[in-house]
């Protein structure tokens, strides 16, 4: 995903360029939107833009190893994060386990919204939950997040549907948001933030 492919938010995508150029990165943001819009496009193209190796007045390059993987989703310095349903598969309740069908699900349509989502899972998904990001996830996090970027100068954890973060998972990710390790960033995408808990909340620049 780049900025160009994205239609209109002409001013917040020159306001986040514009972020990156003057080294104002702001390392725990929140993009805020209802259903269908374009928060999620914003984040992705906004992370392939800070760790692009080529970057362009307007946009990323493109063609960059960084960029290349972008467009896959897979790379190692982009940890997704986004809600998932619990499965007697498993008992650790953690994005990884759905990785690869949610890199086929956004880079089909980056605009789809969780019930999409949950629809996708419906064949694992017996009793009906609508989705959720948990402990479990939060403590992945932070591992990931404590060892070295592995090409980029950036480390981005992108949290898709944040509001769908329950207390638990909240709470212990609340340190980590506040005082992430140096060149550690945090984008956060939401429909409903009214939905994110405050303590959080206060803690994230926000992008309408």
């Amino acid at each position: 995903m780049l900025f160009k492919d994205i239609p209109g938010n002409k001013f917040i995508k020159q306001r986040l360029i514009n972020s990156v150029k003057k080294n104002r990165i702001a390392h725990a943001q929140l993009f805020c939107g209802p259903k269908g819009s374009a928060t999620l496009a914003l984040a992705l193209s906004y992370a392939r833009y800070i760790n692009c190796d080529n970057k362009q007045p307007e946009d990323s390059c493109g063609f960059c190893a960084s960029c290349k993987k972008y467009s896959a989703l897979q790379h190692p310095d982009l940890h997704l994060v986004f809600p998932i349903i619990k499965s007697n598969k498993t008992k650790i309740t953690t994005s990884d386990n759905y990785l690869s069908e949610w890199r086929s699900f956004v880079l089909t349509n980056p605009y789809s919204s969780i019930q999409d989502w949950v629809e996708v899972l419906k064949n694992e998904n017996k009793s009906g939950q609508r989705g959720m990001i948990y402990k479990d996830q939060a403590y992945s996090i932070n591992e990931k997040i404590r060892l070295k970027s592995y090409e980029s100068k950036y480390k981005v954890v992108l949290i898709w549907c944040a509001e769908q973060m329950n207390k638990e998972s909240s709470n212990k990710l609340l340190k980590l948001i506040e005082e992430p390790p140096k060149q550690t960033i945090f984008l956060l995408t939401t429909k409903n933030k009214t939905k994110i808990l405050k303590t959080v909340l206060s803690r994230l620049q926000i992008t309408h």
